[in-house]
């Protein structure tokens, strides 16, 4: 947990911060003064967690008191751990010892996973900011619109906060399965439907190979009768034809590893021509009927598939080349086989009309057998690509059945909270996601603007209690919008949580009495006029001034 702030920039009375282990309240004063620090305190929090916001998303802190050392303390398993952040240097985190000198320098990203691995998150998929930068809601950052509270930014996609709610509730290896497995097919489940098939003729591979076998009895027969006839006609000895048999015998088993090899060929040639496939009239189709699509994000996406087949491209090159000079052993060897039956004198004395005919039929089984070898590699190819969506549909299944599992499991969690909330007087949030990952976030009948930042706020301790979220940071711009006797009970929600809990608060006066004595109990930070974080407002005249002017 943090367990302290410090920073000799602050006001005297405010640069040594001490937190709770529970609720910690930054209160403003009774009147709601502005420009007194609460957010910025806020900000100041995020950065002791490694975010990047303060300093940066304003110009006021750098002109109003420039580059300044946030010193800041965790402790773990009763382990005090110090570090400190110059602003000047923010993707260094030095860590040091208890009086603030320097022990060791890390990276952001190394102090994040320190943080990561203490606070026992348990989600490799997840980095500790993805998790921050959803449940830190404070003024200047865009969570915190009451409508959108599963959103980073309105200009979000739902998809990617869908992936973040299947990450957080440890359902990762399905979204890494179904990405893995869209890449392989070089499509979008989406896209598969509008995509036409060509489908294997299986009638012609049985017809094929039922014409083969029958002409290979035809040649048998034809050299079988030729055989006997020459034998006779010329008078060659047994011997003497034996070893053109031979050699007959060893030519036809070059001939048909050539042709397999050429079947193997030709296959691989087929796939280049057919890895580059057309996208940009499909993401023509899409601008014009979502004239806003970024179609740049499609191009980046299109870009590293085209890279996958650039690589696969020269797997299959690679192939070819080991295969061609097969296929050239296998042309001399053939050659020089013709030639010595052709030398044994035997061929020339063959009956022509016979040697035709053999030539005929040996040309005929060569084109149908390499024809069929082409078609059971297509056949053999569509079978693995139909088996690869039938398994991305079954992956596409089982997120559907996890992000029902994880929408049921926030609601329930969501009807119990604002049940004890609103006393069981008001209808609860309802959160729905689509298969098509699309987020509806409602409260049936309600659409006030109290009702709808309380529904926020239900909705991340509801994610609180389900999940391992480290902290929860609230700035007073959501509490202030709900009723009082709803954030009297919120409050106690918040101390109930066993997690250490950031709000922002003014006018606590106002609040009922059970709530401002939790606010006045859990205040670790008190500021009004005259008592800012930094001594001063910079964004108001000084009275002297004013004086001096009337």
């Amino acid at each position: 947990m943090l367990t302290e702030i410090r920073c000799d920039k602050f006001a005297p009375g405010h640069q040594n911060i001490q937190f709770n282990s529970g609720l910690n309240t930054v209160l403003g004063s009774a009147g709601g003064s502005n420009a007194i620090g609460k957010s910025t305190f806020l900000w100041i929090i995020d950065y002791a967690f490694g975010g990047e916001g303060y300093y940066t998303l304003s110009d006021d802190i750098k002109q109003e008191i420039g580059p300044h050392t946030i010193y800041f303390t965790f402790q773990f398993e009763e382990q005090p751990h110090y570090f400190y952040r110059r602003t000047d240097e923010p993707k260094n985190v030095y860590r040091c010892d208890k009086e603030g000198h320097f022990i060791t320098k890390l990276s952001l990203d190394e102090f994040r996973s320190f943080l990561f691995q203490e606070y026992k998150v348990g989600l490799p998929a997840l980095t500790f900011s993805e998790i921050t930068e959803r449940f830190f809601r404070i003024y200047g950052r865009e969570n915190t619109l009451e409508k959108y509270p599963l959103l980073v930014k309105p200009r979000e996609q739902d998809e990617k906060a869908v992936d973040f709610l299947m990450k957080l509730f440890g359902h990762y290896n399905i979204l890494s399965a179904i990405k893995n497995m869209e890449e392989e097919l070089g499509v979008k489940f989406s896209q598969l439907k509008s995509r036409k098939r060509q489908q294997v003729d299986t009638a012609k591979i049985e017809m094929n190979q039922k014409t083969i076998e029958s002409l290979k009895k035809r040649l048998q027969k034809l050299m079988k009768n030729s055989e006997e006839a020459q034998l006779a006609l010329f008078g060659f000895d047994t011997q003497t034809f034996e070893r053109i048999k031979a050699t007959q015998k060893e030519l036809n088993k070059f001939i048909r590893k050539r042709n397999r090899l050429q079947s193997q060929l030709n296959a691989i040639s087929s796939n280049i021509a057919d890895t580059n496939p057309e996208t940009a009239s499909e993401f023509d189709s899409l601008v014009h009927f979502f004239p806003n699509t970024d179609i740049k994000a499609f191009e980046e996406i299109e870009h590293f598939h085209k890279r996958i087949r650039e690589i696969l491209g020269e797997e299959m090159a690679q192939e070819i080349a080991r295969l061609q000079p097969l296929i050239d052993h296998c042309d001399k060897e053939i050659k020089r086989l013709h030639q010595k039956i052709e030398e044994s004198g035997l061929a020339k004395e063959m009956s022509e009309r016979v040697l035709s005919q053999c030539v005929n039929v040996s040309k005929s089984i060569d084109r149908l057998e390499e024809e069929t070898a082409e078609l059971i590699h297509q056949k053999q190819l569509q079978e693995i690509r139909a088996e690869a969506e039938h398994k991305l549909e079954r992956l596409l299944l089982q997120q559907t059945e996890k992000l029902e599992e994880i929408q049921d499991n926030i609601n329930l969690r969501m009807a119990t909270i604002n049940g004890v909330v609103t006393e069981h007087q008001e209808i609860a949030p309802i959160l729905q996601i689509t298969p098509q990952k699309e987020i509806t976030f409602e409260t049936p009948g309600n659409t006030s603007e109290g009702t709808a930042f309380k529904s926020l706020v239900v909705y991340d301790l509801s994610v609180l209690e389900l999940r391992p979220i480290p902290v929860l940071i609230h700035d007073s711009n959501i509490l202030k919008r709900i009723e009082d006797i709803h954030l009297e009970h919120i409050l106690e929600r918040y101390q109930a949580s066993g997690r250490q809990i950031f709000i922002a608060f003014d006018k606590a006066d106002s609040t009922t009495t059970k709530a401002h004595k939790i606010l006045e109990a859990t205040t670790i930070l008190r500021l009004s006029d005259g008592n800012e974080l930094f001594g001063r407002s910079w964004s108001k005249h000084e009275t002297n001034d004013i004086n001096g002017r009337i």
